[in-house]
């Protein structure tokens, strides 16, 4: 200070405002130095977390009909095509007897088709063996009038031998002809009956096809539960009208798999950038017995991030799975789908 008041006159106020000045600038440097260190020292980001149910399912009608039973409620156990409700449909019962009746009567049709082709292929063949006896007797009218023509020639016989044997060609030929025309109306009766057989047939498979169908949709008065898991709500009573329609209602049933649950957090968009897979995370505001860990038994790690800010929260999602803590003891699993607590996730 003596320096300055050599080298220029300070007047008492010019002296408290440079003491003043020297004061801001060491406050502002130890600010400065607490944030620095503060920084250096963050380890992780807490965020609240929800749990989820790894897979859930609203479960509705898919024909129309009146709930016969329902045989489960909220906080059952199910296992996978287990039958949960079983609705009443006569319609649909009364088409599967009729798709049957018809696959009855297009094998009926079959067996008569098959029948008749058999009648017809056994027609054909005695045409044919009547033929092939014709055609040898022609071939032995033939050689007989040749020798009479010879033994006419020679004068060792009459015209009239000559004539009887020409008489019995042209009868034998005649007898032929005609058996020919029987070959071919066989043949075309074994052709027509083929036809009709393949056309059975094709009716068969039409009405299996139908039969199968209309059991298919029979099968549908029974709601199966489509995983393993928790029956989670009931909106259902038997001797309610049910439709397939109604999506904007409420569920027959609601099954969630909890097993396994997802952890989500949102991220700040300030702080999405620390967060990646693989990050550890500590779970705060579980009390559970028993240790938690991931879907593979090992520790709690980051699962999924969604790398994309919602446009109107502008977070982040990030998951991670979390295998549920069964209590033998009371018959049920520790954390349940809903529950809120927090959570660090370890950045480095």
């Amino acid at each position: 200070m003596k320096f300055l008041d050599k080298r220029m006159p300070c007047s008492v106020w010019d002296r408290r405002r440079f003491a003043g000045l020297s004061l801001v600038g060491v406050l502002i440097l130890s600010t400065t130095a607490m944030v620095t260190a503060q920084d250096s020292q963050k380890t992780g980001v807490r965020l609240p977390i929800t749990l989820e149910a790894d897979q859930r399912t609203e479960l509705r009608a898919r024909v129309e009909g009146y709930v016969d039973k329902v045989q489960v409620d909220i906080g059952d156990r199910v296992k996978k095509d287990q039958v949960l409700v079983s609705l009443d449909a006569p319609e649909l019962e009364a088409d599967v007897r009729r798709r049957q009746q018809m696959v009855r009567q297009s094998e009926a049709n079959a067996r008569v088709a098959a029948g008749r082709v058999a009648t017809a292929r056994a027609k054909q063949r005695q045409a044919e063996s009547a033929r092939d006896e014709q055609a040898a007797l022609r071939q032995l009218r033939v050689s007989q009038r040749d020798r009479f023509a010879m033994l006419v020639r020679g004068g060792a016989v009459q015209q009239e031998k000559l004539d009887e044997a020409q008489y019995a060609v042209t009868a034998v030929e005649a007898a032929v002809t005609r058996i020919e025309a029987d070959v071919e109306a066989a043949r075309a009766d074994v052709e027509a009956a083929t036809n009709e057989l393949e056309f059975a047939k094709s009716g068969i498979e039409v009405a299996k096809a139908e039969l199968a169908h209309a059991t298919a949709q029979d099968q549908l008065r029974n709601v199966r539960a489509p995983f393993d898991g928790l029956v989670t709500d009931r909106n259902v009573d038997p001797g309610q009208l049910v439709s397939p329609g109604n999506v904007m209602g409420k569920p027959l049933l609601v099954i969630e798999h909890v097993d396994v649950l997802r952890g989500v957090m949102t991220v700040p968009a300030d702080e999405a950038a620390l967060i990646d897979v693989g990050n550890r995370v500590t779970l705060i505001g579980f009390p559970v017995r028993g240790e938690l860990t991931s879907s593979d038994g090992k520790e709690l790690k980051v699962s999924r991030v969604s790398q994309s800010l919602d446009a109107r929260t502008r977070t982040m999602r990030v998951e991670i799975d979390i295998q549920n803590v069964f209590d033998k003891a009371r018959g049920r699993y520790q954390l349940l789908s809903g529950q809120y607590g927090s959570a660090n996730v370890h950045t480095n």
